[in-house]
């Protein structure tokens, strides 16, 4: 089990991040201590990595939801599998543009100069 503390320093979120997932519905029930403070199973933050993960791909919270809410009842659909596939090929030309401004950033570092100079008259 662990504090909140100890599974923001795991996910890389931020202690209000967490927070607002599980007022948000994303977390299921986090069981508490007699103090009142939050304990974190591994199930937890295996599903809050999933999370990050899921933010990281572009969907939206909303979307993070339904997918979560899904996967607790059922297994995969053929829609979810379909949405998935789709949200895939968007991550993967994000990485194609990314790899675009790379290699102009390359490019110009080489070149020595951002603005190729006018032509002098």
């Amino acid at each position: 089990m662990y504090t909140i503390k100890q599974a923001s320093t795991l996910t890389r979120l931020s202690i209000d991040t967490i927070r607002y997932y599980e007022k948000a519905g994303l977390l299921p029930t986090i069981k508490r201590l007699p103090n009142g403070h939050r304990v974190f199973s591994p199930s937890d933050i295996e599903r809050l990595l999933l999370i990050l993960c899921m933010k990281k791909a572009s969907l939206s919270l909303e979307e993070v939801k339904l997918y979560l809410d899904i996967a607790e009842t059922s297994n995969m659909t053929h829609e979810m599998i379909s949405g998935m596939l789709q949200q895939k090929e968007k991550v993967k030309s994000q990485i194609a543009q990314l790899q675009t401004v790379l290699e102009f950033i390359d490019e110009k570092l080489a070149e020595g100069t951002w603005l190729k100079k006018k032509a002098e008259k």
